[in-house]
């Protein structure tokens, strides 16, 4: 797969503005909220393969759902090991999001969590996977490839200043605990068009349960669930696990949204959350909501990231194609 490299640069803000921001919003939307810059704890206390999450912060987003569901593009893969070294993070703490490697998983498909040291070789990454029962199989994953889509937030992996979360119920509508921040940066930090910025991070589901999903295998997919004409999933296809939880880590990349007004592509959603059990290795996946706003408890910590760095913006190239045809 080769390699192209787009660039976009976050608005920059102050820790402090940022927390002030997320204290407000999320205040909205949870009973219980604390929010503080604090020195960062040591995260391998976490089984973090990495003192921190600072220096050198950047994020990538690569690929998209055509390189996953596009009959055409299926089995795409990407090293981000490789993209490190192209923009300038090759001795770094990366963790996030993306899809297995079907040619590290004997042609499965799976949900990658990267927890991944490229400083000093250590890995604690995580694979979901389904099994023919529909069980959710959980494994370690040490290769440096996902699959057709993934965001990943690289760092120089030492400690430094951090936005420390507290969080305790969930009195709105919004259960989603990263589109909640997202939301209550934008709403709060007054940013004029174009103007963005990324958080990424780490965080606990210490109480409650969640809604998840892993990506079944393709075989197993009885129905036509992609429109190419969309270049979108228009249909299930997932495998949905709730309740899941308690004891969950959650890794998330966020962005308020597109600092090159569009041009990037970017995830839609604007985040990207995967979690494992930090008890046990029976639960794993894509994190969506919690489902059981009461007992739901948070605590995380998160920096932010001066640039995006949009790697084969699949979109672009098919609305070239589809323009020139």
């Amino acid at each position: 797969m080769q390699l192209k490299i787009e660039k976009g640069t976050f608005t920059n803000h102050s820790l402090e503005d940022i927390a002030n921001a997320l204290k407000k919003g999320l205040s909205e939307n949870f009973k219980n909220v604390e929010v503080e810059v604090v020195d960062c704890p040591n995260l391998r206390e976490w089984d973090c393969p990495s003192e921190g999450i600072s220096g050198n912060q950047k994020i990538i987003d690569v690929g998209g759902e055509p390189y996953m569901h596009d009959p055409n593009f299926i089995g795409a893969e990407f090293d981000y090991q490789e993209i490190s070294k192209m923009i300038g993070s090759e001795k770094s703490y990366a963790l996030g999001a993306g899809s297995g490697a079907m040619s590290c998983l004997d042609g499965h498909c799976g949900e990658l969590v990267i927890n991944e040291n490229l400083i000093t070789d250590e890995s604690r990454s995580i694979i979901a996977r389904v099994s023919p029962d529909k069980k959710c199989i959980v494994e370690k994953y040490s290769a440096r490839k996902h699959g057709g889509l993934g965001n990943i937030y690289y760092t120089d992996g030492k400690q430094g200043k951090v936005i420390k979360i507290k969080i305790k119920g969930r009195s709105g509508n919004q259960g989603s605990l990263p589109q909640a921040m997202r939301s209550s940066l934008s709403n709060n930090l007054n940013l004029n068009e174009n103007e963005h910025i990324a958080i990424a991070g780490v965080f606990r589901i210490l109480e409650g349960k969640v809604r998840s999903h892993v990506q079944p295998d393709y075989k197993d997919i009885k129905h036509e669930y992609y429109d190419p004409k969309q270049m979108k999933c228009v249909k299930d296809f997932l495998q949905f696990y709730e309740p899941v939880g308690p004891k969950l880590q959650c890794y998330t990349v966020l962005w308020t949204g597109d600092p090159t007004g569009g041009e990037l592509n970017l995830r839609e959603s604007g985040e990207h959350t995967h979690f494992h059990s930090y008890e046990d290795d029976k639960d794993a996946g894509h994190y969506h909501f919690d489902v059981t706003p009461d007992e739901i408890e948070y605590e995380g910590y998160f920096n932010t990231a001066s640039e995006v760095h949009r790697v084969n913006n699949i979109y672009k190239e098919l609305i070239s194609k589809n323009s020139i045809e």
